[in-house]
């Protein structure tokens, strides 16, 4: 895994605050769990879990990179689409970007993570 893959992809250290959203699951060989830090409507840093094709981690990848800083009001417009398409994503692994597209938007609407 290179230093990029390590910013982008696990849970964070220490997920109390962060945002948490699911999407897919484990059986159907498609999970994707969304971390988000949001700091005054912005967000300050992204993590993906993948577990799915390296197709998968490589758009989620992509996507971290793209969420930082972001508005969320930019990242609410962001598609499973756009981000096939900004990574180039083969016609049998577009689902995967679906998946994301879902796991962020569960994130974007998750109350922050509690301590415990």
């Amino acid at each position: 895994m290179d230093d990029v893959d390590k910013e982008s992809l696990g849970s964070p250290d220490d997920p109390v605050g962060w945002q948490h959203g699911v999407a897919g699951s484990v059986r159907d060989n498609r999970r994707i769990d969304c971390w988000l830090e949001v700091v005054d409507g912005g967000i300050r840093a992204a993590r993906f879990e993948v577990f799915a094709s390296d197709e998968a981690r490589r758009a989620a990848v992509w996507t971290v990179q793209w969420l930082q800083g972001q508005a969320i009001a930019q990242a609410e417009g962001l598609t499973g689409l756009g981000i096939a398409e900004a990574t180039n994503l083969p016609d049998a692994s577009r689902s995967d970007a679906l998946c994301i597209e879902d796991a962020l938007r569960a994130a974007l609407a998750a109350p922050p993570t509690e301590g415990g």
